[in-house]
């Protein structure tokens, strides 16, 4: 794709990983005991920085602003994501600090393992993030909210309103870590200042206490946020834009790793959102980032070009429901 068409950009803010991934394995070690694996591998993680990734594989231009820490993975992590061309202006190296890193290991049947450590992530409270890095126009996204505990909601809403006055749409998608001692509801407050907001149903049901997707989505916009998308892993996502609501399933494609399959489903959304597409179309494709994104190890790997994604949509179908809103 041709970057030059599409001058509007997108600004990624918060979590910035190092993920060092296994293939999956036949089966999990014993204690003491060394299994084998076909390869293990470093690649950019972490919510804001997974996005951001996606995006620039899908041909779009893209600043990121986080924290590293000033070591070998810091330095590893720029120098992969500079090679791929991303804006890292925004990006603070912390003297003496670690970088955030995660190891992934699967068995083969078997869901994920995460073994996590915030590292500088754990200070991180955007106060280095200046305002000047939000594009005019375009998209700005908040990832890894939660996540990160020491992130300064002040300095966020202030970012956030930085963003409205440049015309600039605002997506938040967040991440509640269990036992993190943050309060996830804290996030309630923003959403005032949110455009499209993008939780999975576990988080959409700790915010509002409903096990419904649709009771989810109308608590989260009488919250504030302008659209309300509820992703449901295997059984697709739900969405509420004030106009209608969609029900939409997932696409089938041969799954080799569905890590950061939500990240590359928020790229696509974003893609959809700089476009002005409508909801439905936006939703489609950013569906099928996401399950493109599954085709291959790590969390970004398999996202396309972006007319590779369109050719997907042209040759495969997804059920897609859609009704009128219903405001009771």
């Amino acid at each position: 794709m041709d970057t030059s068409q599409n001058p509007k950009q997108v600004l990624c803010v918060g979590d910035m990983v190092a993920d060092i991934f296994a293939s999956p394995l036949s089966r999990l070690p014993e204690p003491g005991e060394l299994v084998l694996t076909e390869r293990i591998a470093v690649f950019p993680g972490g919510n804001a920085l997974n996005t951001a990734v996606a995006l620039r594989r899908l041909g779009e231009q893209v600043a990121v602003a986080g924290s590293v820490g000033d070591d070998a993975l810091g330095r590893l992590l720029l120098d992969q994501i500079q090679t791929q061309g991303l804006d890292v202006r925004g990006v603070r190296r912390e003297p003496e600090g670690r970088t955030a890193s995660t190891f992934i290991v699967r068995a083969e049947g078997e869901d994920r393992r995460f073994i996590h450590s915030l590292g500088v992530a754990a200070t991180f409270s955007g106060e280095h993030v200046s305002p000047e890095l939000i594009p005019h126009n375009g998209v700005m996204l908040v990832g890894g909210y939660l996540k990160l505990g020491a992130w300064d909601d002040n300095v966020l809403a202030d970012l956030m309103c930085h963003a409205r006055q440049r015309n600039c749409t605002v997506v938040l998608n967040i991440c509640i870590a269990r036992d993190s001692g943050v309060d996830p509801c804290r996030c309630l407050a923003l959403l005032k200042h949110v455009d499209v907001f993008v939780p999975n149903e576990d988080e959409a049901r700790i915010l509002t206490g409903e096990t419904v997707p649709a009771r989810q989505a109308k608590a989260l916009r009488r919250a504030g946020a302008r659209v309300v998308v509820i992703t449901r892993g295997g059984k697709g996502l739900y969405a509420d834009d004030g106009e209608r609501t969609v029900k939409m399933g997932i696409f089938q494609v041969p799954l080799v790793d569905p890590s950061g399959c939500g990240d590359c489903f928020t790229a696509g959304l974003i893609a959809g959102l700089l476009r002005g597409w409508d909801t439905v179309h936006t939703l489609e494709f950013a569906s099928a980032v996401g399950a493109i994104g599954a085709t291959a190890l790590g969390c970004t790997d398999g996202v396309p070009s972006f007319a590779t994604v369109e050719r997907f949509l042209k040759e495969n179908k997804i059920k897609i429901s859609v009704e009128p809103y219903n405001g009771r």
